[in-house]
């Protein structure tokens, strides 16, 4: 399987890479990771656990044994490790402008997403390990000759996630959309409903909802295939997109949504960020559908 939680997503702690390093663990133990992906990489894996101050060795063998939830993987982080607030603001920021530098890199990455050199300049590591993940994921899971998927997952890519167009959502859209019209989609998640995200994307953007579902359901498009639909078809308005993006990163679940999360994850109230509440709720039912419980 390929990990589609990113480097940028966070848990409560506000450590960056942490998720990923645990999912991509968990799939290893399974017999689930792709064997493309290393479980825990020289680079990212391996500097944010010495940001946090644990031993490499003992983080791997509690994610091997226990098979924890991400919650209870923080837990352990917290009490085998050290949080020091600017250490982690500084992990944070630095992977954000990173950039892939090494010419054999670049040139794998772009010929994995079918961008020519001679065309485009992107270094963003970020960015194109993001659409690099994407395409394996379409290649695995939505082509034609591809092993598929044996049963309904979480969608795991976050709502905070952007492609070359730089919108929030708009590839959580994609892969909810392209799940559903296998009926590969958790039953718990709905795709483009009424006042969603999914729909305030494709409104901010001026896609017609109807045309977009149905070119997705049809073609089983890459997520650059889809995003160069999006700009044939629709309007995309710096400000605009700036806006709803600046409104997701910001906003706040009610209280029912709220209590119903935390109901899922078997916890007190705690949390109200939509951002980080949904990313607890995917990892809570990606745990559940790998492990089990």
């Amino acid at each position: 399987m390929i990990p589609l939680v990113s480097t940028l997503c966070q848990g409560p702690l506000g450590v960056a890479q942490l998720p990923r390093l645990w999912w991509k663990n968990l799939l290893h133990q399974a017999g689930q990771l792709d064997e493309d992906y290393p479980f825990c990489s020289g680079g990212l894996d391996k500097y944010v656990l010495e940001v946090l101050r644990i031993d490499q060795d003992s983080a791997l063998r509690f994610l091997w044994d226990q098979r924890p939830t991400y919650l209870e993987f923080e837990e352990w982080v917290t009490a085998e490790g050290t949080y020091e607030p600017n250490r982690i603001v500084r992990w944070n920021k630095s992977l954000v402008p990173r950039t892939h530098y090494r010419p054999d890199k670049i040139d794998e990455t772009y010929g994995d997403i079918g961008w020519s050199l001679e065309d485009t300049t992107e270094v963003s590591a970020v960015l194109l390990n993001c659409l690099q993940d994407w395409h394996f994921f379409h290649r695995r899971v939505f082509a034609p000759g591809g092993p598929g998927l044996s049963g309904p997952v979480a969608p795991t890519l976050s709502s905070i996630d952007r492609g070359p167009l730089g919108i929030c959502q708009l590839p959580r859209t994609w892969l909810k959309t392209c799940l559903r019209a296998r009926d590969w989609l958790h039953l718990d998640y709905p795709d483009c409903a009424e006042g969603s995200l999914d729909q305030r994307c494709l409104q901010t953007l001026q896609v017609d909802q109807d045309a977009a579902l149905a070119f997705l359901r049809e073609e089983m498009p890459t997520y650059l295939a889809f995003e160069d639909w999006v700009r044939q078809e629709g309007t995309i308005e710096e400000e605009a997109v700036a806006a709803f993006n600046q409104l997701l990163l910001e906003r706040e679940h009610n209280a029912a949504k709220q209590a119903e999360i935390h109901a899922t994850l078997q916890r007190p109230p705690t949390w109200t960020s939509g951002v980080l509440l949904n990313h607890l709720e995917d990892w809570h039912y990606a745990h559940q559908g790998l492990v089990g419980g």
